[in-house]
């Protein structure tokens, strides 16, 4: 298997069309996205014909697609800033998540603005890629390939606008002048090209690919897999998905294992494992500081860094978050490889106490440990994005399962969740025991807040916070963090820390003003914003 030469990834930057050049510069800490100002005349030593016609230019631009989706305006730092806090699950001390962390997101928060238009550069960049293969005669080894990983990363990318916004303008071909604008497509057509999307990259998709850190086939039926639960999910779902969605799910069965202990999927060195699905890559890209999460993970003045390597801490878990987890299954080895808890070493040999030993201000939370990267030099980490996992995968036939026929068929896909969780590498732990003589609604309760303990911190608290409702939203988000809050009112003043609002509005996330003030297709707001 290659590594995916880096200097062709840094070169990928720049993807091609007739008219338009879309450059996504990684640069300084802010992080500026995409610019979508089309007009502009395109700068470029390369033409699109060229770029298309060998296989190294096929590969840079497919490299584009994933730096696009993996950049500092997308996953690299705005879908932490925006998307942990705003789920319910996480408390932000940056000034610019705030709103979200109260849960009530503006529509000119700044990591918002800066995601939507690169997640349409990255769409623009797969569609750069499908329209220069699909219907030519060229024969490149890759190009199969390259259109598997096209169609694959532009139907990523929708799933995730879908979910967050609702309707969303579709576009399934390069921008150009005459079409610089798009209205709003129904969410049902979204799904549709997604699904179709998902569909065709299975099919091109190799089963083993010439790229580490590259999807296999199998990764489209578990997003496939992760797409119909979502469609069946809540009370407005549609149940007849659920058999789709075990379908899919069972594909990917045996093509994929969890490693043996939970501890090692966070080991820095120990990444594209077994487990790994979609896995965003992140080392060694030269001075472009890439990705923020080990900077906004880890403790600031913590010895998890090198020297006085300034980290900050932004983003952590809300205290219920951690108690919830440490009360269910107190001894499970998954909390240590999970929290930072009770407190942490400091650069200059002392110690921060934290939550729950510190209840107060900005320490009465604990941190992540998933991100801790320690060789993070300031500018750059070798720590990859986990999209999606095995795990995860098992953990969704339970759920599926339990839907279908009830909890007895269900316990075996969980169970082998809960099992490698107990495994600590010198022996078994008592907890997270394994499932046994639930109901069936005892069981969809329980498989949530499963999923919370097993993949906390990787971005997928708000989808499933949001997919089962708005009344799940209120009881597992806004009434639990209220309540909690109010049971310590008298211990600790509620200092950095907020009360919920009870507002349906937060199934999705306001459009971002800037796209309604220049597309004139757009011209309504998503509910309550």
């Amino acid at each position: 298997m290659k590594n995916i030469d880096n200097q062709n990834i840094l070169r990928s930057m720049t993807i091609f069309s007739s008219r338009i050049i879309w450059i996504c510069l990684l640069g300084s800490f802010l992080f500026i996205g995409c610019s979508d100002e089309l007009e502009k005349e395109p700068e470029t030593n390369f033409a699109e014909s060229q770029v298309f016609t060998t296989e190294e230019g096929v590969e840079t631009a497919v490299n584009g697609i994933y730096l696009a989706i993996s950049s500092g305006a997308y996953h690299g730092s705005a879908y932490h800033g925006l998307v942990a806090p705003v789920s319910g699950k996480f408390y932000s001390q940056q000034g610019s998540s705030e709103d979200a962390t109260r849960l009530e997101t503006s529509p000119s928060n700044i990591w918002l603005v800066r995601m939507w238009p690169q997640m349409y550069s990255a769409i623009n960049n797969a569609n750069l890629v499908i329209a220069n293969l699909e219907d030519q005669n060229l024969s490149l080894s890759n190009r199969e390939a390259a259109l598997g990983n096209a169609y694959f990363a532009r139907a990523v990318v929708y799933f995730d606008l879908v979910r967050f916004f609702g309707a969303v303008p579709l576009r399934t071909t390069p921008v150009n002048d005459d079409e610089l604008y798009l209205p709003r497509t129904p969410v049902d057509e979204v799904y549709a090209q997604i699904i179709n999307d998902f569909e065709k990259a299975e099919e091109l998709l190799p089963e083993n690919p010439a790229y580490e850190g590259r999807p296999k086939k199998y990764a489209a039926n578990a997003f496939l897999a992760k797409v119909y639960l979502t469609r069946a999910s809540g009370p407005d779902g549609d149940p007849s998905f659920y058999s789709k969605a075990k379908e899919e799910a069972l594909k990917v069965v045996g093509k994929y294992s969890l490693v043996p202990t939970y501890a090692e999927l966070f080991d820095i060195d120990n990444e594209n494992t077994s487990e790994s699905i979609f896995e965003l890559q992140y080392g060694h890209t030269g001075a472009i500081r890439n990705s923020e999460a080990a900077r906004s993970y880890t403790p600031s003045n913590s010895a998890f860094v090198p020297g006085t390597i300034r980290t900050f801490g932004r983003y952590k878990p809300n205290k219920e978050t951690y108690s919830n987890h440490a009360e269910q299954y107190p001894g499970d080895p998954r909390i240590d490889a999970t929290f930072i808890y009770n407190s942490y070493p400091l650069s200059n040999g002392g110690e921060e106490e934290v939550y729950p030993v510190q209840v107060n201000g900005n320490d009465g939370f604990p941190y992540i440990r998933k991100y801790l990267d320690p060789t993070y030099n300031g500018t750059t980490t070798k720590r990859n994005f986990l999209k999606l996992r095995y795990a995860d995968v098992l953990l969704m036939l339970a759920e599926i399962e339990n839907e279908l026929n009830g909890p007895g068929s269900a316990y075996q896909y969980v169970n082998q969740v809960l099992a490698r969780a107990r495994n600590t590498g010198n022996g078994m732990a008592d907890e997270p025991a394994d499932w046994g003589g639930m109901t069936q609604d005892e069981f969809r309760k329980r498989i949530l807040k499963e999923r919370q303990y097993e993949m906390l911190g990787e971005g997928h608290e708000w989808f499933d916070t949001r997919r089962n409702g708005y009344q799940y939203l209120l009881n597992e988000v806004v009434l639990l963090h209220n309540n909690f809050i109010d049971s310590l009112s008298n211990e600790y003043p509620r200092l950095r820390d907020y009360i919920y609002p009870d507002d349906s509005k937060n199934m999705l996330l306001p459009i971002p003003f800037n796209e309604i003030s220049r597309n004139p297709e757009i011209n309504e707001q998503n509910p309550g914003y």
